[in-house]
């Protein structure tokens, strides 16, 4: 792995760690304003995954160079990150080509901003040329990320580390790309805190974007999905430091507007967790814009919007918890994301979504 910065934390301490940004560069002001983040005081880690999937990549770049300016601030890679690195840097022509085109990366907005359009072998060498010339300081930031940061208690890596005991020497693609390693074994002695896969994911994530703690592996998973899931949020975790005893706190805010119930709704069933990397969906009724479908991995069974039942090769697919319908009170304010199916998705401000 690439060289860790090993950070030896003062007495006392703030250490705010976000995760997975993806250009929304504006959640990220308001998350560390709603932290009461103090530059100089508070140490801050971003871990990775800052580009990417949305529009503001630039601003973002600039956002997160302005707050490294400051020496407690650090921004680790992320897989996502490691695009606009390898169109400038490695990638070979016709691997150049083919991503050139790809929307909403920051690359093809850095190229479009000095007006290329398009790629040919004639002119991609002047097309990288011309965008390190203009861009060299964002480029030379990103090329320059660390893989992890490690102080007294804690590790910070953007995906995961392998199971081995010189965990030191994982493999840098393996550190930022792992899938599912919040289901997999720390290899440390401390609280290790990774991003990458959304908490929501995981069962342990109780139908909530928020992060979540293993206390017997002492992992915690901080992704809020942003700009992945349907609903979701950028979380900020925030570590505690007094002597050798540690606390955490988490807040968290959303790009959707709030909206008031107009009328108490209460839930009679609790949300189901299926894993969408391992099953079998298969619909047994539809009924009021609900499907009504079971898990014939787990024998789990609950119900999902119609529209949320995806036919992929063939065989039935769903993103989501069964049966998440939570209960609401007459006047609350939740955060409103879209209806359909006659439904509306929410996520309240406990963080439970449905």
């Amino acid at each position: 792995m690439q060289p860790i910065i090993k950070l030896e934390l003062p007495e006392k301490c703030r250490i705010i760690a976000v995760s997975d940004i993806h250009t929304c560069d504006y959640l990220l002001k308001d998350v560390l304003k709603k932290a009461g983040y103090t530059p100089g005081e508070d140490y801050l880690i971003i871990v990775g995954d800052i580009l990417e999937h949305w529009d503001n990549n630039l601003s973002t770049i600039r956002t997160v160079m302005e707050l490294c300016e400051n020496d407690r601030v650090y921004c680790l890679l992320g897989n996502n990150d490691t695009g606009v690195i390898r169109m400038a840097f490695t990638y070979p022509y016709k691997r150049f080509q083919e991503k050139f085109y790809w929307e909403g990366t920051t690359y093809n907005q850095m190229a479009k901003s000095l007006g290329f359009d398009w790629c040919s072998e004639e002119n991609w060498l002047e097309i990288r040329a011309a965008v390190y010339e203009k861009y060299k300081a964002e480029l030379d930031f990103m090329n320059s990320r660390p893989i992890a940061v490690e102080t007294q208690e804690h590790i910070f890596v953007h995906a995961g580390l392998e199971n081995r005991p010189d965990w030191e020497n994982t493999d840098n693609d393996y550190a930022i790309t792992v899938p599912w390693f919040f289901n997999m074994e720390n290899p440390t002695d401390k609280w290790l805190i990774v991003g990458h896969f959304p908490a929501y994911n995981f069962e342990a994530s109780r139908c909530t974007n928020l992060p979540i703690f293993d206390y017997d592996k002492k992992m915690i998973d901080i992704d809020g999905g942003l700009s992945i899931k349907r609903s979701c949020q950028l979380n900020a975790l925030i570590i505690n430091k007094n002597g050798e005893d540690y606390s955490y706190d988490v807040v968290w805010d959303t790009f959707f507007k709030k909206a008031k119930v107009i009328a108490d709704y209460n839930s009679e069933i609790s949300p189901a967790y299926t894993n969408w990397s391992d099953q079998e969906i298969e619909v047994l009724s539809t009924e009021n814009g609900l499907a009504f479908v079971r898990d014939n991995k787990t024998d789990k069974t609950g119900y999902i919007p119609k529209s949320r039942v995806y036919d992929v090769n063939g065989s039935k697919r769903i993103w989501e918890f069964l049966s998440a319908f939570p209960s609401v009170r007459k006047d609350e304010l939740v955060y409103y994301i879209e209806s359909s199916d006659g439904y509306a998705r929410i996520i309240k401000e406990s963080g439970e979504t449905g």
